[in-house]
């Protein structure tokens, strides 16, 4: 999403903490091509060059990284490049090795904070990228299921869950909408990974399975059962029906 922004003008300043920036930018120029380009080897600088004209940037720190250094950082960006939408890719490996024990959720709860004063000062939107806490089966996941404190969902103006839908090799995700403070629509969009474009494309919602009936056999049925089943067989088939296969009313 953030590239479909970018190609839009969206200046865009990203910080990936937990990918290397080349892989990341690879991934995205094939995304932007719609095919890989890693097997069409004499097309890279031709998208490479088209790739550039883009108004997308790169933080350069990677795994743990001090809050205020990126803060600072993401000013220069704002001023210098009038940078509107920040990615931090993840919160997690931003904030590790920064803080131990519980005081690493106060840690993550004062970068959270600052984020969001940092967003309301100088008009930007900022996107961070969560885990999921990792205690509870993927169909209960909800606005509560974000790892650390309350306040990464609490400071946010939306909140996005992403997940995987039926099984591992499945590649179908959903993504759910369970925060607006705009207007307080809520809701799901399913989209469907291409591995050739490298890229996803919204599909229609999964059909939902239908419950099945479990009748008991018969020979667990008890005589009572039995009896009222073999009555129930006789009036049926001694209903009179017509050539549309209608039951006759009976005289």
């Amino acid at each position: 999403m953030s590239l479909d922004f970018c190609k839009s003008g969206v200046s865009t300043l990203w910080g990936s903490f937990e990918i290397p920036n080349v892989r990341l930018a690879t991934r995205m120029m094939s995304q932007f091509a719609k095919r890989n380009i890693a097997q069409n080897v004499a097309e890279i600088d031709y998208w490479s060059r088209k790739f550039e004209q883009l108004p997308m940037y790169f933080l350069k720190f990677h795994g743990s990284t001090n809050p205020d250094t990126v803060l600072e950082t993401m000013r220069h960006a704002v001023y210098a490049y009038d940078v509107k939408h920040i990615v931090i890719d993840n919160l997690q490996f931003m904030m590790s090795m920064q803080a131990k024990g519980i005081d690493k959720y106060d840690a993550q709860d004062a970068a959270i904070a600052t984020f969001r004063q940092f967003a309301t000062d100088e008009n930007v939107h900022i996107t961070v990228v969560a885990h999921l806490r990792k205690d509870q089966p993927s169909a209960d996941v909800d606005i509560n299921s974000i790892f650390g404190s309350a306040k990464v969902t609490q400071e946010a103006d939306n909140v996005v869950i992403l997940q995987r839908q039926g099984n591992s090799d499945s590649m179908v995700r959903c993504i759910n909408v369970v925060k607006n403070r705009f207007d307080g629509t809520l809701g799901k969009v399913f989209i469907e990974y291409d591995r050739d474009t490298m890229a996803f494309t919204e599909v229609p919602p999964p059909r939902k399975r239908k419950g099945l009936k479990i009748v008991k056999s018969s020979s667990r049925l008890s005589m009572a059962d039995r009896l009222v089943a073999e009555m129930e067989a006789d009036a049926a088939s001694q209903r009179a029906v017509d050539a549309d296969g209608n039951e006759i009313p009976s005289s």
